[in-house]
């Protein structure tokens, strides 16, 4: 299959862009951000318990309950949401703590690794929630560009 998320945190990424679509103080309820989705309910029950418990989410029960934000979605990193569900991201065993490997000293693919790492948990920190939100949308799909040091959306990018 290769290296790649798992469906859990694509499922947390795509529910947390609903809650984030919603007017502010907006809630929702887990079936009708499965149905939005198009994720199974048990599964985004899951799944919304989980960032409910690492702080992304805030739940509440009875006729206004349902899910929403805790924080603004300007505040909440693509970072943030992967990490709530995945843990730590962690490319291989010595990125990103080489002393943790015992052949690191030695090892000429380990600061490729390291960079790896660095880069990608620096694109997924950069990338808010907010950004996703606002991008610009071309045939459905977001218009996106990466600089140097920041993930951004911009129109006449080329396509993601």
């Amino acid at each position: 299959m290769g290296l790649r998320l798992t469906r859990a945190a694509d499922y947390a990424v795509r529910a947390m862009m609903h809650l984030g679509s919603l007017p502010e103080g907006g809630v929702a309820l887990k079936d009708e951000i499965a149905h939005a989705q198009h994720t199974p309910p048990s599964f985004m029950a899951k799944i919304l318990r989980q960032m409910v418990k690492t702080g992304l989410l805030r739940s509440a029960r009875g006729v206004h309950g349902g899910f929403c934000l805790l924080r603004p979605a300007a505040e909440i990193s693509l970072l943030d949401i992967v990490e709530s569900i995945e843990g730590p991201i962690q490319l291989t065993d010595c990125a990103p703590e080489p002393d943790r490997c015992t052949l690191s000293h030695d090892c000429p693919v380990s600061g490729v690794w390291l960079e790896v790492q660095r880069q990608m948990t620096t694109l997924l920190r950069n990338t808010s929630l907010e950004a996703l939100l606002c991008a610009p949308r071309k045939n459905r799909r977001a218009v996106y560009s990466l600089d140097a040091h920041r993930a951004r959306f911009a129109p006449g990018a080329g396509p993601a």
